[in-house]
């Protein structure tokens, strides 16, 4: 610690400060838009688009050049081509110009090369195929003079282990690259002139007869590693029957629409949810996280696609997963020690694991994991009866859906409010812990359970009552308590524990989740709640001169981050492309069609086009400051991207449950006309005049009644058709006015902070100091603070929650962080003369050297050294310190916890009371003034902005004192830097600022702790 003392001292008088966080660079355009192409000249990108065939692990990894690999976790080649050209070899991944195009599942390249002619051109179709694991490439020459010598090199990629199934983002795509040692090379002759044709070892040379066959064809069969070249009509026809299977495949869904952005979507989206599929179920993600999955969004797909034969196998898998034999016999609490209890106890019999939980695997209900995968699983069930509302199948899963909602309310609302706890019941899951609080998202999802399980009661002559009150209830009780009517929006969550305060910072799963669940409260307001109060992120780009004319982006493409949540963790605050695109769906259903269909693009631009993978549903943003762009082709996004296209910018929200489907436009107002074709439903969209026409055909299994609806300002319009196969439906502007009268509905209140956080120190005065001896207040050592249990109060009922230890989160239940002040207290200074009021020996003063002033702490050399408060019983929750005399200005050297979850709060607050009982308060408020022991925070303009200046911190492990510990430490260089989390070795402390009524009499000064979770300490008081 020593040594690490005297580096810091160095490091600190040369200066080495670091320049603060840059915006992240604008991106080239790397691709464009052309019909249902995805097109780019002259590409760099390497093995990033992956095409699935057969529903297993394979998948052949193409490039923006004509180089490819294929993986299957147990064997994955290399693929690469050589052309030879009179006595001119090149390898195809690096001609002179290369056009590439991805469409649905099919790679194409058009080839050209001065060594070639000037004429000379090869086209390239690459497929994985769609009856065995495998590929197939076709090759077409054209006006070549010479004969045409392709060869395929076949040989074993460079690393044979690849994290994370060798995605984008987790593993460096050099690892697909080819080995030293070739396994085998193939090669064929395309030429126009006759000649002969010969075989030698394993090069195959063929040569034709016919002057007019210009095509060849090499098939990879992973079975064996198997290469075959043929330029015969077998083969051609064999060629022919993958595109086919392919364009029947990926043509099930269609639309054309005035945008180029739009129309290149429908191939591509099929093509990913395909390879989302096994044959069963749908898996989490098509490559980095290829597993079944009960939950998340990926489920939707199916009925979305109209794929109803699959959504069927999926849910039946999943319902022979739920528990029917286990009866909860523990009663609640049962969390598990082993994880500091964090979490449940994974123990049969408990009310987690019991009678209605579904299990992780498919057709498996005694393997359990740690997630609520029910919520999201019988959404998508009761999504799956809305399109078919097929009364034999829903009396099959009706006691599915009984035993879910019983086990739902048996553990998330124990307390019978209404009102139900989040258990890692979404994506965003990770660090997300609610401690038995009444949560937003939750209580949404099981309203909507409760309100469909009524109406399906109804239509099997079951009893709906039981469900139809809980839904109610639910609803009143997430107005009554979960709504800010002052800013109007859904908050995040009430504390159920301690103060049971609302969390008004909400994250987007708060706002879109209730629009998409019908709460219908207010839901055009929640959305502006996003305009004003989540970070708008812009995307930047650049156009490259070659795509000049052939790409326009004539909006200002931004996207979202999840929440302004701080300190970072994972899933609590990134750039999701998932949730951006949910957030594009919920403007849609809220009836702000611009803002959603923008919002919608942006993300494609940011995944599609700017991103490395053609056409990809990738999972994490290019501007993710932690985890930046990774993953492709990920299950919740191409689930919700699916329903944003269908749902929201085309408006199809069948409910077969009520007789109904519903058109409800997203597309812009500017829009002429468009067409969207699927297996259930099919129109055709037309302006003539002020009048707008819908022809449409329907093909849904009982005919539903058609209408067409919409919102001006939020408010709704609808015109009824009927359930005629085939109708036209037309409405004109000024019926639908008629309809809507148009008003402006409030806005989520943007209030301005005029608090003083205490971070600018005031002016630099003559008047003395005055340091208020604490010592016998001190209740305990600073560096106490992750050493202690935290036991009591804890929720009575099972729940996440923050570990035994005070930090960490339930997936890092045993997390902690080394606090050491041994640094701190060797910088105190004995000054005879300051410390003459002090009664008690060992104290120190500790001169903090600000920018333009110096303030004095008097602090203990040894033994307890602060004043800890907290609402665990540990300590007291809130301590008072008498004073006497006035002052200008209080000067507090303070340190404690705070996490995610306890974000844009206050987490304690300083009360100074004068004689005359007045007070003045300094709220401690996470992210702005308050800041967590162990770390710094990560801030940028975005994601992670914070108004105020940053407050002085005081490294314990040496007592610098900066702004800004990560630069003054040089925390970046440190092998252990997470950019988004710097931690700081040994700790800080923090020195705040108080302005305090200088003509009035000082009564004594309180330190109160307001938030669960959190530890608020007070080191040192100076008066001045």
């Amino acid at each position: 610690m020593k040594g690490f003392k005297i580096i810091l001292t160095i490091l600190f008088l040369m200066g080495c400060i670091l320049p603060g966080v840059a915006q992240k660079p604008s991106r080239e355009l790397r691709y464009y838009p052309e019909g249902e192409d995805i097109v780019c000249v002259n590409g760099e990108n390497r093995y990033t688009r992956a095409l699935y065939g057969t529903h297993t692990p394979f998948r052949l990894e193409t490039s923006d050049r004509p180089v490819f690999a294929c993986w299957d976790k147990q064997k994955n080649y290399h693929f690469q081509f050589i052309v030879r050209v009179g006595n001119t070899t090149k390898k195809l991944d690096v001609t002179d110009y290369c056009e590439a195009r991805y469409r649905g599942g099919r790679r194409t390249y058009l080839l050209q090369d001065a060594s070639w002619g000037s004429q000379a051109t090869l086209q390239i179709v690459a497929l994985a195929s769609q009856f065995e694991d495998g590929a197939v490439w076709q090759f077409t020459a054209k006006n070549f003079e010479e004969p045409l010598q392709i060869t395929l090199i076949t040989s074993p990629v460079r690393k044979t282990k690849m994290e994370r199934n060798g995605d984008l983002g987790k593993e460096p795509r050099s690892s697909f690259e080819a080995s030293d040692v070739a396994l085998d090379s193939v090669s064929c002759t395309v030429f126009s002139k006759s000649s002969t044709s010969r075989r030698r070892n394993r090069r195959l040379l063929y040569r034709t007869q016919r002057d007019a066959e210009q095509t060849a064809y090499f098939f990879y069969h992973h079975e064996g590693c198997k290469i075959e070249v043929a330029l015969t009509d077998k083969a051609k026809a064999q060629m022919i029957r993958e595109e086919k299977a392919l364009d029947q495949l990926t043509s099930i869904i269609s639309f054309q629409t005035p945008d180029a952005f739009i129309n290149t979507l429908a191939p591509n989206l099929v093509a990913a949810a395909d390879g989302l599929w096994d044959g069963e179920t749908w898996q989490h993600g098509c490559i980095g996280w290829r597993t079944p999955l009960a939950g998340w969004r990926g489920g939707y797909v199916a009925d979305v696609l109209g794929w109803n034969d699959r959504a069927v196998s999926h849910f039946d898998a999943y319902a022979n997963s739920q528990v029917t034999d286990i009866p909860a016999v523990e009663k609640h609490p049962t969390q598990d020690t082993a994880s500091h209890l964090a979490r449940a106890v994974e123990r049969w019999g408990t009310p987690m694991y019991s009678n209605g939980y579904i299990c992780r695997v498919p057709n498996n209900n005694h393997k359990m994991h740690h997630y609520d995968m029910n919520l999201n699983y019988i959404d998508e069930l009761l999504t799956h009866f809305e399109y078919d509302a097929d009364t034999v199948y829903m009396r099959k899963m009706w006691p599915v859906l009984q035993r879910h909602l019983a086990w739902e309310k048996l553990n998330f609302d124990p307390d019978g409010d209404h009102l139900y706890d989040a258990y890692c019941c979404i994506w965003a899951s990770d660090a997300l812990y609610y401690n038995s609080g009444a949560v937003t998202h939750s209580s949404a999802y099981n309203y909507r359970g409760n309100a469909l399980a009524a109406r399906i009661a109804q239509i099997l002559g079951e009893d709906a009552v039981p469900y139809q009150r809980e839904a109610e209830a639910i609803h009143r009780a997430m107005c009554e308590r979960l709504y800010d009517a002052s800013e109007n929006h859904w908050v995040e969550f009430q504390d159920f524990m301690g103060k049971k305060r609302l969390h008004k910072s909400a994250a987007l799963w708060s706002i879109y989740t209730p629009i998409d669940c019908g709460v219908d409260y207010k839901d055009y307001e929640n959305t502006k709640y996003v305009d004003t109060q989540i970070p708008h992120i812009p995307i930047a780009y650049i156009i490259p001169e070659k795509y000049r004319g052939k790409i326009f982006i004539d909006w200002t493409p931004h996207t979202l981050s999840t929440t302004n949540w701080m300190p970072y963790d994972w899933s609590t605050n990134n750039v999701a492309h998932e949730e951006v695109a949910n957030m594009a769906l919920a403007y849609f259903q809220a009836g702000r069609r611009q803002e959603g269909f923008e919002l919608l693009k942006s993300d494609l631009l940011d995944e599609m086009y700017l991103g490395q993978s053609p056409g990809n549903f990738g999972q994490i943003s290019y501007y993710d400051e932690a985890v930046s762009e990774a993953y492709r082709d990920f299950g919740d996004n191409i689930g919700i991207t699916a329903r944003a296209v269908v749902n929201g910018l085309f408006g199809v929200q069948p409910n077969a449950l009520a007789g109904t489907c519903t058109i409800q436009p997203g597309w812009p107002e500017e829009w002429d006309s468009l067409s969207f074709k699927s297996p259930y439903l099919s129109y055709k969209f037309r302006r003539e005049g002020d009048k707008e026409v819908f022809e449409i055909h329907q093909h849904f299994k009982q005919p539903l009644k058609m209408q067409i609806q919409g919102k001006v300002h939020g408010v709704g319009y609808c015109v009824e058709g009927n359930r005629d196969s085939v109708q036209i439906i037309e409405i004109s502007d000024e019926e639908k006015h008629r309809f809507a009268h148009i008003q402006s509905p409030a806005t989520s209140a943007v209030i301005a902070s005029s608090i003083n956080y205490g971070t600018v120190p005031p002016a630099v005065s003559h008047r003395p100091f005055r340091m208020i001896d604490l010592s016998t207040l001190y209740n305990s050592n600073i560096d106490d603070i992750f050493k202690n249990k935290y036991l009591s109060p804890r929720s009575p009922y099972t729940t996440l929650e923050i570990p035994v230890q005070g930090i960490g989160q339930w997936c890092i239940p045993h997390r902690t962080a080394a606090i050491e002040d041994e640094g701190f207290r060797s910088s105190l200074v004995s000054d005879a003369a300051a410390l003459k009021d002090s009664k008690t020996i060992g104290l120190g003063v500790f001169q903090a050297k600000l920018d333009d002033q110096t303030v004095d702490f008097m602090s203990a050399k040894e033994g307890k050294n602060i004043i800890y408060t907290s609402l665990w019983d540990n300590y007291p929750d809130s301590v008072e310190i008498p004073l006497t005399g006035k002052a200008s200005c209080a000067w507090l050297l303070l340190a404690g916890s705070t996490n995610n979850m306890q974000s844009r709060i206050d987490n304690g607050e300083i009360v100074v009371t004068y004689k005359d009982g007045t007070t003045d308060i300094l709220p401690l408020r996470n992210p702005d003034n308050w800041c967590p022991i162990e770390q710094d925070y990560f801030i940028d303009d975005y994601a992670f902005k914070v108004e105020t200046p940053r407050p002085y911190r005081v490294h314990l492990g040496s007592g610098l004192v900066s702004r800004h510990l990560t630069d003054a430490l040089q925390l970046h260089q440190s092998p252990q830097f997470n950019g988004a989390n710097p931690y700081i070795p040994d700790g800080a402390a923090e020195i705040l600022s108080m302005p305090l009524k200088s003509d009035k009499k000082l009564k004594s000064i309180t330190i109160k702790t307001l938030s669960n979770d959190v530890v608020i300490g007070l080191i040192s008081l100076t008066l001045q």
